[in-house]
């Protein structure tokens, strides 16, 4: 294929995921990269336009191929991409908020926190973004480009000074995240928290922090490596080829999920079990996030 036939097959979904464009991308990655960079660029000046062209999907692929090239050079348009305030992120690239832009960040950030730090503290950005900035963080951590004590020295300055003290995903994040590094100097200001009703319990809870801590630092960095969610994307076949726009049946089917039903018994769930909606996704990524 021609560099020109690849850009054209990855520029709409078409109902199938286009395996072949995908590998010639990779293959030709040099003659690529530089055709990739400029998609986001596009994508950074036209966003509202692309808000209105539901089916784009270049740069969702390019935000993937760049990720796995570790190309430096699209960090700082991703990261401009999703500092567009309000649902911009969410009209432009939908799920892939929550299921690839932890991982996108992460990838492309070589171990430089500035840019993804500045979306966690910007205020005007969705607080989903914000809250996959976060995760980003936590992927560093787990693959050895930051420091445990340096990604808890930075939650403590959330929590104590950055960060708006009002509910939302990010304060869940950060007592999930805190957990994960058993984090026993955050305890209290996570208890505050709580208190304070920053955190909804009903996601995640101070006997969940407690379990965490009992695990130990070791065991839980031993888990948290063996999560997919929690690499650094390697593959862009594995890692997009079941996005909804390639899948349309099983998208209609998992809207289907979302029409009023009797409410069931509630039990707690793992956060890496099986969603009990039935999507196929884990809890976390799934109705952990979308309960009131």
């Amino acid at each position: 294929m021609e560099i020109e036939e690849i850009l054209k097959e990855l520029e709409y979904g078409r109902g199938y995921f286009p395996y072949e464009a995908v590998q010639e991308a990779i293959r030709r990655k040099e003659e690529i990269i530089p055709e990739l960079i400029k998609i986001l660029e596009y994508t950074e000046k036209n966003i509202h336009k692309i808000e209105n062209d539901p089916d784009y999907v270049a740069h969702m692929f390019a935000m993937s191929l760049l990720a796995q090239f570790r190309e430096k050079r699209a960090y700082p348009l991703v990261v401009k991409i999703f500092s567009y305030p309000g649902e911009t992120p969410w009209r432009i690239v939908g799920d892939f908020v929550i299921d690839y832009l932890p991982r996108v960040l992460a990838s492309l950030s070589s171990g430089d926190t500035t840019l993804i730090k500045q979306l966690i503290e910007n205020r005007k950005v969705d607080e989903y973004v914000r809250a996959g900035a976060l995760e980003a963080l936590l992927i560093l951590v787990i693959n050895g480009q930051m420091s445990r004590e340096e990604l808890i020295d930075y939650f403590k300055s959330l929590i104590r000074e950055k960060l708006e003290r009002k509910p939302s995903l990010i304060w869940v994040n950060l007592a999930l995240f805190s957990s994960y590094l058993c984090a026993e100097e955050l305890y209290e200001d996570i208890k505050l928290a709580y208190q304070e009703g920053l955190i909804e319990p009903l996601f995640f809870s101070m006997e969940d922090f407690d379990e965490y801590l009992a695990k130990g630092w070791e065991k839980s960095l031993e888990e948290l490596k063996s999560e997919r969610d929690y690499r650094f994307i390697e593959d862009t076949v594995e890692c997009m080829r079941g996005y909804g726009c390639f899948e349309p049946e099983r998208e209609t089917d998992f809207n289907t999920l979302y029409l009023p039903e009797p409410q069931l018994e509630r039990r707690k769930i793992g956060r890496n079990e099986p969603c009990p909606c039935g999507s196929g996704k884990k809890y976390k990524k799934c109705c952990g996030l979308l309960e009131d």
